[in-house]
């Protein structure tokens, strides 16, 4: 009883998990074409247990995640790598609050879209980058 339990908890965690990716695809889907500075980097935050290689800017606009251009090895275990999304995203500022913070001993910079329970992370040379591009700062 207790393994059925175990089974169903984590079915619908999947499903969740699934399902709140997908809405954050959809609803932040840029069809445009980003102008500014692009830095490669491993965003954290996404994938469990794993970062996901892309291309990330930031503007006056927002901050904009794009697939990396890289092609993959054939000999990889996920048919994209670790690549999660598939098209540009454009995530405005006003959903995003800022912060710095550490993963692992690593200096990172937290996006947080808390309203989505989502929670990005990028090393610190990076975000502050991108913070510089936009013309934020990190709160106090």
């Amino acid at each position: 009883m207790l393994f059925a339990i175990f089974i169903a908890a984590a079915v619908l965690l999947v499903a969740w998990n699934f399902q709140r990716l997908n809405n954050f695809d959809r609803d932040y889907k840029f069809t445009g074409s980003f102008q500014g500075n692009r830095y490669e980097c491993t965003l954290g935050g996404l994938a469990e247990g794993r970062g996901v290689l892309c291309m990330i800017g930031a503007d006056n606009f927002g901050l904009y995640l794009l697939p990396d251009p890289k092609p993959r090895r054939w000999f990889t275990f996920y048919p994209h790598g670790n690549q999660i999304f598939k098209q540009s995203l454009l995530i405005p500022w006003k959903d995003i609050g800022c912060r710095s913070g550490s993963v692992l001993l690593k200096d990172c910079i937290w996006f947080d879209l808390s309203s989505r329970k989502i929670y990005l992370y990028v090393p610190k040379d990076i975000g502050e980058k991108l913070l510089t591009d936009a013309g934020h700062t990190i709160p106090a």
